[in-house]
């Protein structure tokens, strides 16, 4: 069923329809949403979220869409952009137990920068990883051996149209996931723990320069495509063995540089994508016995 302009009556705020969803991820595919709405504030969304539900509108939320490759025929319903819902990271306690806040759709980046800034330690592992907080807890992001789960002490969700905080140690973390079942991410608050500022920041950058070298930064992609099946084999190393590095499908291409990243290199659609996974997936299976399974959502009709 598709939501149209008619339906815009319903909510406050504003919204607008039939907006074209390539530019909101960072594959750049993606076809129209029913309706858009980048709300500013946590009542602004919650308000969105509530009418919805009350005139049964299915809801998508995206954050910034680095781990999303959205169907060429686009998002029925109502589909929620939160880049726009932040007001900048601050700090909630200092001492020795330091904790730093953020609502959902400020920049990962903008938090490493300003724990980096304030002589925090424990997001170094997260240079360079692009998209808002809220994805990033979404997806459990990780790297050099830490992830969200591990920095995070509490969040703030809407479930069944009421904010409620939530313990790290009663969230549902998993590998490169977290299940808040129906409940929409707020905010969270960050345990991070003084130390030297100038190896905060030669860690930082090294990280960064790391992953500049070793992953197809400036290219539009959703990031690693498949979840690692174990340490010693990972996927990029598994699709590289199977010859598929630089393979290209149409518009989609296996990055040369790094295996694990499928790139949209010209004009791709998603389709074309989601054709080159599953010849990923096959190639790899048939070589190994190892089903890929894809860390990217893909989401749409």
């Amino acid at each position: 069923m598709t939501f149209g302009s008619g339906h815009m009556n319903f909510f406050k705020g504003n919204l607008e329809a039939g907006v074209n969803l390539d530019r909101f991820t960072s594959f750049r595919v993606g076809g129209p949403a029913d309706l858009l709405a980048r709300p500013e504030t946590i009542e602004e969304l919650v308000s969105m979220v509530t009418t919805a539900r009350q005139h049964n509108i299915p809801v998508t939320l995206l954050g910034g869409g680095t781990n999303t490759l959205i169907s060429d025929k686009g998002i029925r319903g109502l589909v929620i952009v939160l880049t726009a819902l932040k007001t900048g990271p601050k700090m909630i306690r200092t001492g020795p137990a330091n904790r730093v806040g953020a609502l959902a759709g400020e920049r990962l980046s903008t938090l490493c920068r300003f724990a980096m800034d304030k002589g925090l330690s424990g997001l170094e592992w997260a240079a360079g990883i692009p998209g808002t907080l809220g994805g990033a807890m979404m997806m459990n992001a990780g790297a050099h051996g830490s992830d969200m789960a591990a920095v995070t002490e509490s969040v703030e969700i809407l479930e069944n149209n009421i904010c409620r905080t939530i313990a790290a140690k009663d969230l549902g973390f998993s590998y490169r996931g977290l299940d808040l079942k129906d409940g929409i991410l707020l905010k969270a608050v960050i345990a991070l723990t003084p130390a030297d500022p100038e190896k905060i920041k030669t860690q930082f950058q090294k990280n960064l320069a790391a992953k500049r070298c070793s992953q197809p930064v400036s290219q539009a992609s959703g990031g690693c495509f498949f979840k690692n099946p174990s340490q010693d084999k990972p996927a990029g190393y598994l699709i590289e063995q199977a010859g598929l590095k630089g393979y290209a499908l149409k518009g989609a291409m296996v990055s040369d540089l790094h295996a694990n990243f499928i790139i949209n290199h010209d004009n791709a659609r998603c389709k074309d994508i989601l054709a080159l996974k599953q010849m990923v997936q096959d190639r790899v299976y048939d070589q190994f016995g190892i089903r890929l399974e894809s860390e990217v959502k893909a989401i749409g009709e």
